[in-house]
């Protein structure tokens, strides 16, 4: 059931679905289906999924002209508190799951556990720099944010990530991430960039973290898998695991296998 809440600075749409142990999904930048197919297989598989679509994505509107992550985590916490729920099992892809250890972190009360996809920050010192950030960046200070979204996904998630996004999403889905670029590179990097986390933040995420980074990562010369160990060597109650064959386009590559580790680590750590 579709749902939208006014939150003073954004007024955030989310699905509210199925019954059961309560998952909130909290998806990456560009789109806000990543976790779309997914969340159909946790509701037929027996949980109650709220997938939030964050400000500035799929409709949801940033009204104060730019979140920042902390703002995105108060979002969120909104819409547990509509939805009646004390407690639930976190998942983030990329930047949702900063979003989501920021919420972890300031409310530890409401998190369960938490899943994080290859999250995308905080940065590492030594991560190998990825060729194809800096065209991408480029590209989208000229307002080409169409070779923005191309370069920055074609980097992470190799040469085929568009027929992902139609095989999942159809063509429109594929139109709105495009779209989505530009709220992306304008306002929501910028942002996310300014984000601070580290030791004494993860210090207060005290729900159990899986770390779940795709297995192409290292083939494709990004860097989620070193921000994965990094956070793990934080986060007090953690486990980092690679994902045979995916990128970072994991969500929609293959919703089956992300649903699945995400029920599997919360049937470990019932709310």
């Amino acid at each position: 059931m579709r749902k939208t809440l006014d939150v003073g600075d954004a007024r955030i749409g989310y699905a509210d679905d199925g019954e059961g142990e309560v998952v909130l999904m909290l998806h990456g930048s560009f789109s806000a289906d990543w976790f779309t197919p997914a969340g159909r297989r946790l509701v037929a598989g027996g949980h109650r999924v709220l997938n939030v679509r964050r400000a500035g994505y799929g409709g949801s509107l940033d009204l104060g002209g730019g979140a920042s992550v902390a703002a995105h985590a108060g979002h969120a916490v909104r819409v547990l508190e509509a939805a009646g729920v004390g407690r639930a099992h976190l998942v983030g892809h990329s930047s949702g799951a900063a979003v989501a250890l920021q919420l972890a972190a300031t409310r530890p009360d409401l998190a369960a556990s938490l899943v994080l996809l290859d999250a995308a920050f905080p940065y590492t010192p030594d991560e190998p720099a990825h060729p194809a950030m800096p065209r991408a960046l480029d590209a989208a200070e000229q307002g080409d944010y169409q070779a923005g979204f191309d370069l920055f996904l074609g980097g992470v998630s190799g040469p085929g990530f568009r027929e992902v996004f139609v095989r999942e999403l159809g063509e429109d889905g594929l139109r709105e991430a495009v779209a989505g670029s530009r709220y992306f590179f304008t306002v929501e990097g910028p942002a996310l960039r300014a984000w601070s986390f580290g030791p004494e933040e993860a210090a207060a995420v005290t729900a159990p973290v899986l770390l779940a980074v795709g297995g192409e990562s290292e083939r494709l010369g990004t860097a989620y898998r070193a921000r994965g160990a990094q956070l793990a060597s934080w986060l007090p109650d953690s486990e980092l695991r690679l994902l045979p064959g995916l990128s970072h386009a994991l969500p929609l590559e293959d919703p089956a296998v992300v649903a699945t580790t995400v029920a599997e680590f919360a049937a470990l750590h019932r709310g």
